[in-house]
């Protein structure tokens, strides 16, 4: 067993990364296109590619996956029939909350439940708040509502109880009928309470990611389960584990128990590979953004730490208030941009590009595979930032004329001539891109001139200088991992992860007592996450967990996540958490209550068996600069044509720096210098993008 895989999906292309994990270093990587809506034939795909550059599925001891099937299935609405058994008297799924998130949005529209009025069964059953039985579950009614389900069409099923996440017997209970009574009906038993998810307040985000869970686990499972059993006839005998939101990743049967943890395991990837990388660099504070096919996104690290938030909104937007979902998940933003973005004009007379994208099929029309309509891809490719000739090293052959005839519509309808609306296309992508990169850090209070922006994917390096320049920021770094299967490398150095969180409302009270208070509950937590990893047979002596407390100041509705330290917990400690919270309130809100009382909400421990990630080698390549020269390109930027030199990533020798304007370009994705800025090739092979006046 010598190789570890990671695999990542994105909307046009799949990849798949590997390295050794004994013996000499040796690493290999495939990208292919993505084949939606099958997804696994794309994957299965790049493993055949991987086995003919030597990775064996046979000597694979670990393969990690992130995947896109669990939002894809949400957001294209193909999930299964689920049927809700819920408390009588209680509507939460229609009613969701009485207040609105955002009350000045004029076109607000309530979000139509994932499960029809229909397909909801109330149960006569009641826990109180305190958590005792004030009716008792009747489990007849289970049974009859079950089988009234069942005839109505549902494929899934999911549980959720009025003040199940402070006693969840009735929950528990339920869902042993309901899959008896499943499995006397001959079929599989998907079904999901909501306490096993979350332990957390608010019935309604607390429902609805139970009934997300239940409406996306069978095509998840069938997804998975297909990849098993083609790696199993391969002779696979590993472990498949499967990317988390909150930046680790689970083995495959717990991931098809709780398909919901692993909303977001594609894109987390890249905040968690950038941060190693940044570690190894020596930088602190650090911007990921990554350019996809069809997105892109970004996450923000202060001190090489992301924010961990459990409450997230799937379709959340100016004009919609989306669903939420207790789930932790990293802090990432994203937006409908990408390569194959389609450029647009709209009824104003205005040119647009995304967020509609013509994906892997048809893909760009410079493709050659049937796309007729203009992207973004198309409008680098005219633009002379892309080669006209090929992509991927010369795995992906590019029609420039038919980059030309898609993108005359557009100039037509703009009255520009071709290179004016390519290059529109191009400045307006970079300035979206550079909006993403200011909502997540000017509008949250971060000064982007105080960190280090890393740049990958397809698109990444393409959007960064511009984006550097516009925001002042200060470097930019372009990962010596091919940028377009940095994801799946990311994945490689993910560590194994379990959380679980608690809803348990009390004023913070400063002394010793309630110090030992806070202990238990905390103890209680670890203990939930201890076995966890037994069921996996992980040497439990060797996980380090992670602290938080869900504090407010009394009166508030909403809490902030504060980090707590291990081991046992003083005075001084819930001293030190206090002012942690009045200084996070601050940043946060701009003011602090220091006099106000404190309420502690809820409680969450992440549990983490550390996994050693691939470390970065030092290239080896001889010769000089002219040796990598390519030769020359014309450029349209600015309104003008200039000429500047082509350089080959792969044949730039260590430490060598070399001006703007030029491009740069990789096995998996091109760079740009632009004009004011310069790119040293480090030892390692990264790219470090700095202003030229440094």
């Amino acid at each position: 067993m010598r190789w570890k895989v990671g695999i990542d999906i994105g909307g046009a292309f799949t990849d798949l990364y590997a390295v050794t994990i004994e013996g000499s270093h040796e690493e290999q990587w495939i990208k292919v296109e993505s084949t939606p809506p099958d997804f696994e034939n794309g994957v299965i795909e790049g493993i055949e590619e991987l086995e003919g550059k030597g990775v064996l599925v046979r000597d694979t001891a670990q393969v990690i996956h992130g995947q896109t099937v669990v939002i894809n299935t949400i957001t294209t609405r193909k999930g299964a029939n689920v049927g809700f058994l819920t408390t009588e008297g209680f509507d939460t799924l229609e009613i969701q909350r009485a207040n609105r998130r955002d009350i000045f949005n004029f076109r607000y529209k309530k979000p139509t439940p994932f499960v029809p009025r229909y397909m909801v069964e109330w149960i006569p059953e009641r826990i109180d708040s305190d958590g005792s039985v004030h009716k008792k579950l009747d489990e007849d009614a289970v049974r009859n509502a079950t089988e009234s389900l069942i005839r109505k069409g549902a494929q899934s099923f999911a549980i959720g109880f009025i003040n199940s996440y402070i006693n969840p017997k009735h929950e528990l209970r339920a869902k042993e009928i309901v899959e008896e009574v499943l499995r006397e009906n001959g079929l599989q038993p998907y079904v999901t309470a909501s306490s096993e998810l979350n332990r957390e307040w608010r019935e309604y985000e607390r429902f609805n990611t139970a009934v997300l869970n239940a409406y996306v686990q069978p095509i998840f499972v069938k997804y998975i389960e297909k990849l098993e059993n083609t790696l199993k006839s391969k002779g696979f005998n590993g472990v498949f584990y499967i990317t988390l939101s909150s930046g680790g990743v689970v083995t495959s049967e717990y991931a098809k128990k709780y398909p919901i943890f692993t909303i977001e395991g594609g894109p987390i990837s890249g905040i968690m590979g950038g941060i190693r990388l940044s570690s190894a660099l020596g930088s602190r504070n650090i911007i990921v953004i990554d350019g996809g096919s069809t997105t892109t996104k970004a996450g923000i690290a202060k001190e090489l730490t992301p924010k961990v938030y459990t409450e997230y909104w799937i379709e959340q937007d100016d004009w919609n208030a989306g669903y939420p979902l207790r789930v932790p998940t990293l802090d990432i933003t994203e937006i409908g941009l990408g390569g194959t973005s389609l450029v647009w004009v709209d009824d104003a007379g205005n040119l647009r590009v995304g967020p509609q994208a013509a994906g892997a099929r048809p893909g760009p029309a410079c493709y050659g595979q049937g796309g007729d309509k203009p992207t973004l891809t198309d409008a680098y490719v005219l633009s002379g930032f892309l080669n006209p000739q090929y992509l991927l090293g010369g795995k992906l052959r590019i029609s420039k004329d038919l980059a030309e005839k898609a993108m005359m519509s557009v100039a037509k309808s703009l009255n520009l001539d071709l290179m004016e609306a390519s290059y529109g296309a191009v400045r307006l992508a970079n300035d979206n891109a550079a909006n993403l990169i200011r909502q997540i850090s000017v509008k949250r209070g971060y000064d982007p001139r105080e960190f280090t922006l890393i740049a990958h994917g397809g698109a990444g390096p393409m959007f960064a200088p511009f984006i550097a320049e516009e925001l002042n920021i200060p470097e930019v770094v372009v990962p010596a991992i091919p940028s377009g299967v940095f994801n799946s490398w990311g994945m490689i150095g993910l560590d194994i992860r379990h959380e679980v969180s608690l809803t348990d409302i009390t004023s913070m009270r400063m002394s010793e007592e309630y110090a030992d208070y806070v202990n238990s509950k905390f103890d209680e937590l670890e203990q939930r996450v201890r076995e966890m990893f037994k069921i996996e047979r992980i040497d439990v002596s060797k996980i380090v967990t992670e602290r938080y407390l869900d504090i407010r100041y009394e009166g508030q509705a909403h809490t902030l996540k504060i980090p707590c330290s291990n081991g046992t917990i003083r005075l001084e400690n819930l001293k030190e958490v206090a002012e942690r919270f009045h200084k996070a309130h601050y940043d946060e809100y701009g003011f602090s209550l220091p006099q106000s009382g404190l309420e502690i909400v809820g409680f969450h421990v992440a549990g983490m068996y550390r996994v050693r990630p691939p470390e970065l080698s030092r290239i080896e390549v001889s010769g000089s600069l002219s040796k990598a020269h390519l030769g020359d390109r014309i450029l349209f930027i600015d309104g003008r044509e200039i000429t500047v030199p082509v350089y080959k990533k792969e044949s730039l020798p260590p430490e060598v720096i070399v001006e703007g304007p030029c491009i740069i370009e990789g096995d998996t994705a091109t760079t740009i210098v632009t004009k004011g800025f310069r790119a040293r090739h480090d030892v390692f092979g990264n790219l470090i993008l700095t202003p030229s006046r440094r």
